[in-house]
């Protein structure tokens, strides 16, 4: 009877384990871990990302739209490439048409701009998508001809069910066999063995930031490479309400902690786990089982109270256990292991009940 107890509880847990509500708990879980890792037992990473960012202060000192930006992007690039970093990475959208209608001179303003980024060092630019149709957004054909596709990278960011940012992929997959993300391009153009998985949130410090109107601004060229040489740049969006991704917690360290971060952040903490390979490895599913399975034992503890005391012992040490286990980049799942050990305490305790009322 004690048997079939324990196997129909595991039995539960296992089956709790495959259903999205255990994916959200897992995830909010997850959370948790990469903040008291953050807290306590930061990992270190090279500083070698910067930041420069389109944020609301750029907005209001460069005179034109965003739409018209053309001389504006074109002289942070040249500034940027003049500065010899490893790499930039422009996770901004590229114009769709020609602007030189508007203001003769745009197209050229930005094209000189992207050639001597492209000449300089190792270049990768965003390729949109639309949010309605799903498809890549064109972009106008000399940019795209001075590109080429080996220099574009999807500008995508994975969210799980719950739409937080926790896993990232190089590749998406297409007709043609696939197509690189924005660090995918970056892995590739660097000539790194990039790893995906989950995003390390506790890999390295916040990000170096400079908004894009104070890199315009600046006209000292030692200072500009004092701060870009040897580092890879990406430049985008650093707004506070626009572009932004729900995280478990914000790397931009210009900012006050919040449940979200511009999505060039996420980026560049996507870029830096992968070019460090730490993507933690996610457990097996034998293990998951065989760990609920561990967990349903807690009915076996036939005193009411000591199977109190053995489940929230139970559960704290699973707590720890997949701490640790994130600490050594393998990532437990813990949702169903604590369900099943409140499981076999609730068996427990009504067997227990049961067994009172039948003497």
């Amino acid at each position: 009877m004690r048997a079939l107890a324990v196997a129909a509880v595991a039995l539960a847990g296992f089956f709790f384990s495959l259903t999205p509500l255990a994916e959200r708990a897992d995830g909010a879980l997850l959370d948790h871990a990469w903040r008291t890792l953050r807290k306590f037992d930061t990992r270190p990473a090279p500083d070698d990302i910067v930041i420069v960012g389109i944020d609301e202060a750029t907005i209001r000192a460069i005179p034109e739209p965003p739409s018209l930006w053309h001389a504006a992007l074109g002289a942070a690039l040249a500034k940027l490439a003049g500065a010899r970093p490893r790499a930039i990475a422009l996770a901004f959208p590229l114009p769709e048409r020609s602007y030189d209608s508007v203001k003769p001179g745009l197209d050229r303003a930005l094209f000189d701009g992207l050639a001597t980024a492209v000449e300089s060092t190792t270049f990768v630019a965003a390729l949109s998508i639309d949010a309605r149709t799903r498809t890549a957004k064109t972009i106008h054909t000399p940019y795209l001809a001075l590109l080429g596709e080996s220099r574009l990278g999807l500008d995508l960011t994975a969210r799980d069910a719950d739409g937080v940012a926790r896993r990232f992929t190089l590749l998406i997959p297409t007709e043609d066999g696939g197509f690189p993300t924005l660090q995918g391009r970056l892995c590739r153009a660097l000539g790194k063995d990039c790893s995906e998985g989950l995003i390390h949130y506790a890999l390295g410090r916040p990000f170096t930031y400079v908004p894009l109107h104070k890199l315009l601004a600046m006209e000292d060229p030692a200072v500009v490479q004092r701060i870009f040489r040897d580092r890879i740049v990406l430049v985008g969006e650093a707004q506070a309400f626009h572009d932004r991704v729900d995280v478990p917690l914000n790397l931009a360290g210009w900012e006050s902690d919040a449940a979200h971060s511009p999505s060039v952040v996420v980026h560049a903490q996507t870029l830096r786990t992968a070019l460090a390979q730490a993507a933690p490895r996610e457990a097996s599913r034998p293990l998951v089982v065989l760990l609920v399975s561990l967990a349903a034992l807690v009915f076996l503890v036939r005193d009411p109270r000591m199977a109190a005391v053995t489940a929230l012992l139970a559960a704290a040490g699973a707590a720890v256990a997949c701490l640790l286990a994130l600490h050594a980049s393998t990532y437990l799942p813990a949702a169903a292991m604590l369900l099943t050990v409140g499981l076999a305490l609730l068996a427990r305790l009504g067997f227990a009940w049961r067994s009172r009322r039948t003497a």
